[in-house]
């Protein structure tokens, strides 16, 4: 994808605005209309040379719907992953000691940045250009797609891993500095465990890649099924039988050994997903009685207007390995850069403060890291939307979805984030009582992430409307201020300058490409529905706690029952407020409506009719 700022005529805000569409005469192929006279390369449109586009794009609604149903199956497996994150955390700081839980958080977060870059940002790509390609018409271009990303992530992958592998027993002597006792005994561990980490370095990177090939086809049972459900509860499987065993060597073993079948699993399914979802092939032999289906004429070729942006650029129109890696380069390195703000912290804080303080650090954070799970969850079903919408130019629906998303993320993580900032110190004794010292990083976060939750999945909507370099600049700024605060603040303020720097960054990281979209695209995630979504948990998740803790004194009991009473009044002012927060586009709440608004009366026709005085409501 070309960035808006290099090719300005693809813009939506510069020409004829988000509706713009095109017309013809019939297609004697898919039944659209073709132009009526030959296409060149002139007035700003650009020629597609394969088969057009559907003319008119589904409405913001039904797009919406879809969002939801990704949405929801998704959230059913954020909850299991995050809870199992969690679980497999208590697990690890209650079975072993502070510094062998902060060597093994340590290791981990090493390996997830060595991923992150093995990857090269080739699922986010390949997301992208597979939903657009199959809204153009090209599905026959997606092979090419395909071996231009998977091709470079093996071989990335394979040669970090043998880095990896040779680099451990250096890599595990600077950040451990022999602070674990024992040191023979237990560095040769730590040495192990980076080794086996490093050969299932390229069946994640895969794993990666080959589900965001399945989500741009708009199939979201891959991403949870493997990757949600199969590998996050096998790892916790796994941790939980090393614990039992009392092996610490076995951690990292039994942590990595499920990315090799998930690996292999998600390679079958999109096998499975392509020949059953995907178009017959221009020029190729169909599926049965082999005739091939011939290729549209010059007569019908297709152009993109210039209003349209994003993937409807030249790297689309001839998308090839070149095309691909242009788009998806900066993204590859706006992404590593997330996932070192993310994990950088706890490698910093294991160098300049020792594995202890890093263990700790790494519990204060797993529940805030929970709520991500969320939001990476409605972020995997809106991306391919996303992308299909803005390659159409429909700007006015893109802020529809990323305003009913935003408010979706926001109720489900904001009485996540405000309770961890009221009860962080008595939630930490779950890790042991040790790590209360902690609570200063939840707090510190949880305000951070209730800023970040509210601007929505906005880097991901400024990637799909075609400034992945923008986000790149976004991603490397943020790097930059969170590492050079971190530097000056952990040896000074321990894992609460560490908090600081990660709460800066992630301030940066949502707020810079929010202002970008609101002045470019004039897309924003502010509406009715965030408004409701903020009122409701501020009201129920942290008004009615607090109440109830002044009222009844700072006990557990006091603290259960605000939560409880809490999370009745935020499910009933949920229910009362769907329509507003589009909850009636989740599977089964629009069903759930009707059958309610049947007893009492009232109708989708006549909503204003009085209540059934026989219903009982």
């Amino acid at each position: 994808m070309v960035a808006a700022g290099s090719m300005a005529a693809a813009d939506p805000d510069r020409s004829s605005g988000p509706e713009a569409q095109v017309t013809g005469e019939l297609s004697p192929h898919l039944g659209r209309r073709a132009p009526a006279d030959p296409v060149a390369d002139t007035d700003g449109r650009v020629v597609l040379d394969t088969l057009p586009m559907p003319a008119v794009a589904a409405p913001a609604r039904g797009r919406l719907a879809e969002v939801a149903r990704g949405s929801t199956l998704n959230l059913a497996g954020a909850a299991f992953s995050g809870a199992a994150a969690v679980a497999l955390t208590v697990v690890v700081t209650r079975s072993f000691s502070k510094p062998l839980a902060g060597a093994f958080f340590t290791a981990i977060s090493l390996f997830l940045i060595a991923e992150t870059a093995a990857t090269l940002g080739g699922y986010v790509g390949l997301v992208n250009f597979i939903a657009g390609l199959r809204s153009l018409g090209q599905e026959g271009r997606v092979s090419a797609i395909l071996r231009a990303a998977i091709v470079p992530v093996t071989v990335v992958s394979v040669a970090m891993a043998a880095a990896m592998a040779l680099a451990a027993g250096p890599l595990t002597r600077v950040i451990l500095g022999g602070q674990l006792g024992h040191a023979g005994a237990n560095e040769a561990a730590a040495i192990g465990a980076l080794r086996w980490l490093a050969v299932a370095l390229p069946f994640a990177a895969l794993l990666d890649t080959l589900l965001g090939a399945t989500r741009g086809y708009r199939d979201m049972r891959p991403t949870v099924v493997l990757d949600r459900l199969g590998r996050s509860g096998l790892q916790l499987l796994g941790v939980a039988v090393a614990a039992v065993m009392g092996a610490a060597s076995l951690l990292a073993p039994l942590w990595a050994v499920p990315y090799l079948p998930a690996a292999v699993l998600a390679w079958l399914w999109l096998r499975r997903i392509r020949p059953r979802r995907g178009l017959h092939r221009v020029g190729a032999p169909a599926a049965r009685g082999g005739r091939r289906r011939p290729a549209a004429p010059a007569a019908t070729r297709r152009p993109v207007p210039a209003a349209w942006s994003g993937l409807a650029s030249k790297q689309l129109a001839r998308p090839d390995a070149g095309g691909f890696w242009r788009y998806t380069a900066p993204r590859a390195v706006a992404a590593l850069a997330q996932i070192t703000i993310q994990r950088l912290d706890i490698v910093l804080v294991a160098i300049m403060r020792g594995p202890a303080e890093a263990a700790i650090y790494t519990a204060a954070t797993r529940f805030l890291v929970a709520g991500q799970f969320i939001n990476a969850a409605i972020s995997m079903a809106a991306q391919p939307r996303f992308a299909e919408l803005f390659t159409v130019g429909k700007r006015r629906e893109v802020n529809s979805v990323y305003q009913a998303t935003t408010a979706w993320l926001m109720l489900l993580t904001w009485p996540l984030y405000l309770l961890a900032m009221i009860f962080g110190p008595e939630v930490l004794t779950v890790f042991g009582h040790s790590y209360r010292a902690g609570g200063s990083v939840m707090v510190i976060l949880a305000g951070a992430m209730l800023l970040a939750t509210a601007c929505g999945q906005v880097d991901m909507v400024l990637i799909a409307s075609g400034r992945s370099s923008w986000s790149l600049m976004n991603g490397l700024f943020a790097v930059a201020a969170n590492v050079g605060l971190d530097l000056v603040l952990i040896p000074r303020y321990g894992i609460a300058g560490a908090a600081i720097g990660w709460a800066v960054a992630i301030a940066l990281t949502n707020v810079v490409p929010l202002i970008q979209l609101a002045a470019v695209s004039r897309v924003h995630p502010f509406g009715r529905s965030t408004l409701a979504a903020v009122l409701l948990p501020v009201a129920c998740m942290a008004a009615v706690p607090l109440a109830v803790r002044a009222v009844a004194g700072p006990g557990a009991v006091a603290a259960v029952a605000g939560i409880v009473i809490g999370s009745a009044l935020l499910a009933a002012g949920s229910w009362r407020f769907r329509e507003t927060l589009h909850l009636s586009e989740l599977p089964g709440v629009a069903a759930l409506g009707r059958r309610f608004s049947k007893r009492d009366g009232r109708t989708p026709d006549n909503p204003s009719a009085p209540r059934n005085p026989g219903s009982g409501l």
